[in-house]
């Protein structure tokens, strides 16, 4: 004990000295540890028996408090691997659309009965976990797990096709939530009716299928007039079931198509 600035303070003992203090003292601190990590172990099997991310091995995890690791609104938060699921991939590109990495590519996968339909690739060598692309997805169709083993030797590895996401969905292991609903606020697309030639193109490539072509009343030309070269049909959206994936927009030949507000 010593006084220090008017305070009694308590002095740590030195360490022990010679034989005590090199052997014994360290070789029963080495055996108390091990001892008690005999009925308490603090290493886990990682990663070939026991894995963080596997939904039963979490339940047996504990620590100190009781509670189990990775249970609760944090963990199963966490920003992952991905999980893709083909089946209800529309092929919207608004995943690659919004990445800021831009590592999503669409590449073409086998969609059945002889068709193919394109779906993300994502290149985790570029991607920073941001989950703008979960986010962005309209169907739910890609989300992020808490799987977060992607270490490799070899950067070709790094690259997750579609049917590689796929296989992580199947796991069934926790999912960020998606968007369930648009926003009330959100834009919608309007038609510049003077600019459209009804080529089709938006209906066409139309994910969804939301668009459908009316027939229009076809223009008497006037004296000296001549009329356009059209279609005489022009687009109707159905709001409820567009995805807002601005597909139509960029295949419009003339920009007729447009973002805009609620009327």
């Amino acid at each position: 004990m010593e006084t220090k600035y008017g305070k009694t303070v308590k002095v740590a003992a030195p360490p022990p000295a010679g034989v005590r203090g090199i052997v014994v003292q360290p070789m029963a601190l080495v055996a108390r540890q091990f001892f008690k990590s005999l009925w308490r172990p603090s290493t886990i099997l990682y990663p070939m028996k026991e894995r963080l991310e596997n939904p039963e091995f979490r339940e047996e995890v504990k620590v100190e408090s009781g509670a189990p690791i990775g249970v609760g609104e944090i963990w199963d938060n966490y920003r992952g691997v991905h999980a893709l699921n083909i089946k209800t991939c529309i092929s919207c590109n608004l995943c690659a659309f919004s990445c800021p990495d831009t590592c999503i590519e669409m590449v073409n996968v086998d969609a059945g009965g002889g068709k193919s339909k394109k779906c993300p690739q994502i290149d985790y060598g570029k991607c920073s976990f941001c989950g703008f692309c979960s986010d962005a997805c309209p169907e739910g169709c890609l989300t992020m797990t808490p799987a977060y083993t992607i270490t490799t030797n070899n950067r070709k590895n790094m690259v997750y096709s579609p049917e590689r996401m796929f296989e992580v969905f199947k796991v069934k292991l926790p999912q960020n939530p998606t968007r369930i609903a648009l926003p009330a606020n959100e834009d919608v697309i309007l038609l510049d009716q003077d600019l459209c030639i009804g080529c089709n193109a938006c209906a066409r490539d139309c994910p969804t299928k939301c668009i459908t072509m009316i027939e229009i009343p076809r223009a008497e030309a006037k004296p000296g007039e001549k009329l356009p070269k059209r279609i005489w049909k022009e687009p109707s959206v159905n709001d409820s079931e567009c995805v807002r994936c601005g597909t139509c927009i960029s295949v419009c030949p003339r920009e007729c198509l447009y973002w805009g507000a609620r009327k």
